[in-house]
Order: structure tokens, then C-alpha cells, then sequence
């Protein structure tokens, strides 16, 4: 099935075909049954426990993850893989990682951010496509997404056009593996540009078939945007979003703990198109408590 078929059908045949996973309460209601979890909220765990850590992810009640721009920290998909099934963890979608240089994982912090930070700039942009392509072709991903282009790369709109121009050509070289590539928003993306917002142009002139986006729920609000108004004027281009809350003071918050409506957000964006739905909180005090919270409440949820 071609993909702007699959965008054509209705929000209820999306929840079937794509294993979304949805249940119906006693009074009508919906309620999800698969709850994602974005590993970059729980990175110090990560790095302290790997093993550990995912297990105890699925003994919450996740049933998915989402490794993080760090990837599977040195270890091999085969062992990825195995670890996932032990724990009955799905991983459907993808990120963006660099390719690093063998020992990067026992560089001090500071060496590693330096290349880190180096194969981050737009000149290595397709060659780290190329990399993780790779591996979420290993991992039987149809999706794969970019955590961000950096804040400096949206100074100009000949910027912004360059960055339509790199995402394009990600989407033409994941599309012929049947990937589809994706881009994930912050707030900055939402800063007018010499009067053009750029999110907006980033989805208008790509090609829903080649270009999805994860669009995550804090950074539109932060951005002042409406989650509304990007559900339903560019239905369709949202296949996963990220479930992240903000408060009064816009500041991170556990999900169902902060401003956001999620009833009224799940809602609408599985009628646009979205199959998968990851927790994620940015460097939580409590890394452990804030997962546990943040499922307690979308389990619960209705829709």
C-alpha cells in the first residue's frame, strides 16, 4: 500500500492496520493500549543500568521505546533486539544518530560532546541519514526521525529553504527502503523567520509521502502554537507524536500533570494519522517517578 493511500483511510482502520492498540471502557470510551516511551527522559538510568532500566520500562506497562539521538550506547542491534523481546518491547521507530567513531562511549563527557557536536552540523546531515537507515532497516523500522536541526540553522529563510532541501533528500533516500523519514519540532521552528514561520514551509514543501514529522505536544505549546490548528491544517503528516506536558510556568511536566489537554490531543491526532505515541520529559529530577506518573495517567486515559 502506497503511503498516501495509507493516509487516506479512516482514523479507525489506522488503529487496527498500524497496531496502535486501542480499547473501549464500560461508557464508550477509548483508551490506549500501547504507550511509547522516549529513552531520553530516562538517560541516566540508561547509562547506569541499561538492562535494568528497560526492564523495568516494560514492568511499568510500556510496550514500546524510543532510543534516544545516543542510540543503543555501543551495543549491537542483535543484542538490542534480543533485550527487546526478553522484556516483550516493541522499538517501531527510528532516530537519527550520528555515525561515531569506535570508543566514543568511553570518551570523557566533554570529548564527546565535541564530536558529537561536530557530526551534528548540516555538512554530515545525510551521511548520518544514510547511517541510521541502517540500522532501523536491521530493526525492521518503518519509521525513522531527526531529533532537530540546531536554533543557528534557522537564521535566514535561504537557511530554512536549505534545511526543505536536506529533509527532501532524507525522505527520497529512506522512501526507496520504505522509511519514512521524519522531523521533530522544537519551539524555535515556530519563530518567524523574515516573516515565514518555518515549520509551516518545512511541511508545505515536502512530500507527504517521503516527509512525516513527530510532533511533539510541549514544544508547539512553548512555541504558541495551537495543537489544534497543526492536527487539522496539515492532517495527515503527523504518523507519531511525543506525549509531553507543560506547566503554568512553561515549564517541562509529567504528562496529565501540566496545561495540556491530552484527551482532547490523542483524540485528534489519531484522526489524523498518528500510530505511535511516546512519553518524554527533558531531564526530569526524578527520571524513575516521572515515567511511572506520566503512564499512570495515559493509561487511565479516556478519549
Amino acid at each position: 500500500m502506497k503511503r498516501r493511500d495509507f493516509l487516506q483511510l479512516s482514523a479507525s482502520t489506522l488503529l487496527v492496520s498500524s497496531g496502535l492498540g486501542m480499547s473501549m471502557t464500560s461508557s464508550g470510551g477509548r483508551r490506549l493500549e500501547k504507550v511509547g516511551l522516549q529513552l531520553s527522559t530516562v538517560t541516566p538510568l540508561m547509562l547506569q543500568d541499561f538492562e535494568g532500566t528497560l526492564g523495568r520500562i516494560a514492568e511499568i506497562g510500556y510496550s514500546q521505546v524510543e532510543f534516544s539521538a545516543m542510540g543503543f550506547l555501543g551495543r549491537p542491534v542483535s543484542y538490542i533486539q534480543d533485550l527487546l523481546r526478553k522484556n516483550n518491547l516493541e522499538a517501531p521507530v527510528g532516530r537519527i544518530t550520528p555515525r561515531l567513531p569506535d570508543g566514543f562511549f568511553e570518551l570523557s563527557r566533554e570529548d564527546a560532546m565535541k564530536i558529537y557536536r561536530e557530526k551534528g552540523k548540516p555538512e554530515h546531515f545525510l551521511d548520518n541519514v544514510a547511517h541510521s537507515l541502517e540500522i532501523a532497516l536491521a530493526m525492521e523500522q518503518k519509521f525513522l526521525n531527526l531529533p532537530a536541526l540546531m536554533p543557528d540553522q534557522f537564521s535566514s529563510l535561504d537557511q530554512v529553504k536549505r534545511n526543505i532541501e536536506l529533509i527532501n533528500q532524507a525522505g527520497d533516500l529512506c522512501v526507496k527502503q520504505g522509511v519514512l523519514f521524519g522531523y521533530h519540532n522544537h519551539d524555535w521552528e515556530l519563530k518567524a523567520v523574515e516573516g515565514v514561520v518555518p515549520l509551516d514551509l518545512m511541511i508545505e514543501q515536502s512530500e507527504p509521502g517521503k516527509v512525516g514529522f513527530q510532533l511533539d505536544a510541549y514544544w508547539i505549546v512553548k512555541g504558541g502554537g495551537s495543537l489544534d490548528d497543526y492536527l487539522s491544517r496539515f492532517a495527515g503528516r503527523f504518523p507519531s507524536c511525543h506525549m509531553k506536558d507543560i506547566d503554568a510556568d512553561g515549564n517541562f511536566a509529567d504528562v496529565g500533570h501540566g496545561k495540556i489537554d491530552f484527551q482532547a490531543f490523542t483524540a485528534a491526532a489519531i484522526a489524523q494519522g498518528a500510530t505511535h505515541f511516546f512519553v518524554e520529559r527533558d531531564n526530569p529530577p526524578d527520571p524513575a517517578s516521572s515515567i511511572l506518573r506520566s503512564y499512570n495517567y495515559l493509561s487511565q486515559m479516556t478519549f
